[in-house]
């Protein structure tokens, strides 16, 4: 092992906490890198070898991942946990339920599973079977390695003991997660992957953006889930801890400050949206503390112990009057009516019922959820001969008002496409799911043609179609499960090289791996508009 990749191994682990076993995982990765590299000389494809690059690194995860089934520290238990309870199995794909042997120790099945799930960090453009023969020799491989070694390796890690300190406050919490999700071997490599799509660098924004949203490829766990099943908490306060994706993003107004023994022990905040208070603990020197009474402060609040913590960065409006509070309300409402509704429950409940009317106009206009259109241009006339017909349908009193509301010239909604949208010529899906809204789909001809085979004789459009459909973020797993209900999923599973198992169970696998988000607490898509008086569409 390089002198970089011991640096690494050291600078991910969490800081001032040493066990007797940690100075010996050096080493481990070391031999573990060479016994990898060793192994998959004797492969036969030769897309399925690691770069020595991708070698080491894999080493330094599995070693992390053996000390963590060492040491019983619980980040590997709460992830098969987690797939016993959604699949019935805890390797799913690899293990079946019907199974009903034990896993123990460095089973090569978990390691197989391990590095199957790591395998598109390393080779994106690599569909790899999850039983893949040359899979299972680098596991076995592994796993004896790991065995023979690790039972003269002391039980005592410094991760399991940063992970039994106190977890009395919200700092203390999200301490853990910092590390956990920037620093473990279950999230490091992903949490570099997300700075690279957002085209970001590490931050205090990007980093609570990934350990409080983000959903992994570990069946849909983000860091908060994994965390929550780890630690020594009530059920309470693990349901709060697995509610922090949903942070309280708004502007709050400070209202008081609760001083002691010179330190700024709590404030007392209205959120300026919902109109209601928030004790927020601070523990603070006095002079350290940037929030006095009467400022407008703009950032993310998360719950603990009945208390509130601020979550990420804050922006500070020291200066704003208390007359413009109606203003920033209505914009957050209008701009970022998804992130009110988590606090605005009232104002969510309406945008459902809207789009639960939308549903039933959208059915009745086009007689399905589920509409097919040739290219972009059919479909921008369709949808808006729909949405002329409904403006002629309702009430002109309310029409008159939302057309105040908008600043519409015309009883009819403005409806805009991006250019290749309009242009694209292969097919153009339009869903409409019921708890959030229209979803469009481009390249459906290829989607439909795919799924109409039955998993036989797919081309390499149609399997590239299929790999969008399923890892895309945005399209939902009620889109998806809408078009496998027709079809069924059969070249789903083909096309993901899943064919030792039923279709049914890959598919339900592939969306809680590509799609975990869904599976949390979703709000409608529809935005809704505070008037003088009312709120309208």
């Amino acid at each position: 092992m390089s002198s970089d990749s011991r640096t690494v191994l050291v600078d991910r682990r969490p800081r001032g906490f040493q066990g007797r076993g940690d100075k010996y995982l050096g080493e481990l990765a070391q031999g573990l890198r060479r016994v990898l590299w060793k192994t998959q000389q004797g492969f036969i494809y030769p897309t399925c070898r690691l770069t020595e690059h991708a070698c080491g690194e894999i080493a330094m995860l599995l070693v992390e991942w053996a000390e963590d089934i060492h040491n019983d520290i619980g980040l590997w238990r709460t992830v098969e946990m987690h797939q016993r309870q959604c699949f019935g199995t805890p390797l799913p794909l690899i293990v079946r339920a019907a199974q009903k042997d034990e896993l123990r120790g460095f089973d090569p099945r978990r390691i197989q599973y391990v590095l199957w799930n790591l395998w598109p960090c390393y080779n994106p453009e690599l569909v790899l079977s999850p039983t893949h023969a040359e899979l299972r020799r680098l596991a076995e491989a592994a796993s004896h390695f790991l065995a023979e070694r690790l039972s003269r390796v002391p039980q005592d890690s410094g991760v399991k003991q940063f992970l039994a300190t106190s977890n009395q406050y919200g700092w203390d919490i999200k301490r853990k997660l910092v590390w956990l999700g920037t620093g473990s071997y279950l999230f490091r490599v992903l949490f570099c992957e997300y700075l690279d799509d957002q085209s970001q660098k590490p931050g205090v924004a990007t980093t609570d953006d990934f350990i409080c949203q983000r959903c992994t490829l570990w069946s849909g766990l983000g860091v908060i889930d994994v965390l929550a099943g780890t630690l020594d908490l009530t059920e309470t306060e693990r349901d709060t801890l697995r509610t922090w994706y949903e942070r309280h993003t708004s502007f709050y107004r400070v209202l008081t400050r609760q001083e002691e023994s010179g330190e700024v022990k709590c404030i007392t905040a209205r959120n300026v949206v919902n109109g209601q208070p928030y004790t927020i603990r601070m523990n603070m020197d006095l002079a350290a503390c940037p929030f006095k009474p009467g400022m407008v402060v703009f950032g993310a609040l998360t719950p603990w112990r009945g208390e509130w913590y601020w979550s990420g960065e804050q922006k500070t409006l020291p200066d704003l009057p208390e007359s413009e509070d109606l203003t920033l309300s209505k914009e957050m409402i209008e701009r970022s009516s998804a992130i009110a509704y988590r606090y605005c429950p009232a104002e969510a409940a309406k945008a459902r019922e809207f789009t639960d009317e939308q549903l039933t106009r959208f059915v009745a206009y086009y007689g399905d959820d589920l509409v097919t259109f040739p290219d972009g241009l059919a479909l921008a006339a369709a949808e808006q001969r729909r949405m002329e017909s409904e403006w002629r349908a309702a009430d002109a009193e309310k029409v008159a008002e939302t057309m105040r509301v908008h600043g519409l010239e015309h009883p009819r909604p403005r409806m805009t496409f991006p250019p290749d949208f309009l242009n694209h010529d292969q097919g153009i899906g339009a869903f409409f799911n019921p708890n959030e809204g229209v979803e469009f789909m481009l390249g459906f001809n290829h989607v439909l043609s795919a799924l109409s085979k039955r998993g036989v004789g797919l081309n390499e459009d149609e399997s590239r179609a299929l790999q969008g459909l399923v890892t895309s973020a945005a399209i939902s797993p009620a889109f998806v499960r809408r078009l496998v209900a027709d079809s069924g999923a059969e070249s789903i599973a083909e096309t993901f090289l899943m064919r030792d198992d039923p279709p049914d169970l890959a598919f339900e696998f592939l969306l809680r791996r590509h799609k975990g988000h869904f599976y949390r607490k979703r709000y409608p898509t529809l935005s809704l508009r505070r008037g003088d008086a009312s709120k309208t569409l």
